[in-house]
């Protein structure tokens, strides 16, 4: 299965015609086919057509390839250090009984092997919301209201992640001195891009330097691999709660807090690194 997927891009068995994803060598060749031609072009520039001829690829395949990368690369030639000072940001559930997020976790089979994950129907959970560039992170912040016995748990709303934007994150950046140069990004989850939302997003980050659905600039749907929280963080950090094995909810808290406050600056960068610039 392994070998399949490095080989087709996809685990499907059905047979029939299907968009072919494009392979790391043939994004690798484009990319040495460009920079060749534009250092042998006295007007340093090149075409679609003059590098599919070269590489005997379709135009289809090199447009593609050149028209996913062109944003990005312009981007860097504009400014070099903008990866770094993008701060990537998304929620996540962390359970008592260390349950899998089963959205986040897929087993892949040629059979549907018809198996049965026995979990608690209301796991103890608390949700939470971290930040990080490659420099700093932020958090971790918990969705929670003060109910009768204490802080209870709360799910993610726009009126909620809102008023998070407003009294700890926005605060957080300012006291870093960086909220004039940060690039927030978000994934496009419906509490994210309600009108509250955007309204104080565009107030401090301007269209420009916000990532996400409803902006200018929008996040790959489907691209949990793109974000080094998914990429990253999350699994980290519940394989590091989970060896400590808490018993009530403020254990798990502190646990969670205490791990986020250990990770290094050279750790944060090193997967920005990795996830923007492999």
């Amino acid at each position: 299965m392994v070998t399949k997927f490095e080989e087709t891009g996809s685990l499907n068995v059905c047979s029939g015609r299907g968009k072919k994803p494009v392979s790391t060598e043939a994004i690798e060749k484009v990319a040495l086919q460009v920079e060749e031609d534009k250092s042998s072009n006295v007007l340093d520039s090149t075409s679609v057509r003059r590098v599919a001829e070269a590489l005997d690829l379709p135009r289809s395949t090199v447009q593609k390839i050149m028209r996913n990368t062109s944003s990005f690369l312009a981007r860097l030639q504009v400014d070099p250090e903008w990866p770094w000072n993008i701060l990537w940001t998304d929620e996540a559930h962390f359970h008592l009984d260390r349950s899998v997020n089963t959205h986040n976790c897929r087993i892949w089979e040629t059979d549907n092997p018809h198996s049965t994950l026995r979990v608690p129907l209301h796991s103890p959970k608390v949700t939470v919301w971290c930040g990080f560039s490659a420099s700093f992170i932020l958090g971790p912040y918990f969705f929670e209201e003060l109910g009768a016995g204490g802080p209870v748990t709360c799910s993610v709303t726009g009126q909620r992640y809102a008023s998070l934007l407003r009294n700890k994150i926005i605060p957080d950046l300012q006291a870093h001195q960086c909220l004039s140069r940060i690039i927030f990004m978000q994934d496009g989850a419906p509490p994210h891009i309600t009108r509250c939302v955007k309204d104080v997003l565009k107030h401090h980050f301007t269209e420009e330097r916000v990532i996400s659905r409803q902006f200018r600039h929008l996040w790959p749907p489907r691209s949990p691999d793109l974000n080094p929280c998914d990429l990253w963080l999350w699994g980290h950090l519940k394989q590091l709660v989970s060896c400590y094995q808490p018993k009530t909810l403020p254990d798990l808290k502190d646990s969670i807090s205490r791990h986020v406050l250990n990770i290094s600056q050279n750790i944060l960068r090193s997967t920005v690194e990795h996830a923007m610039l492999p």
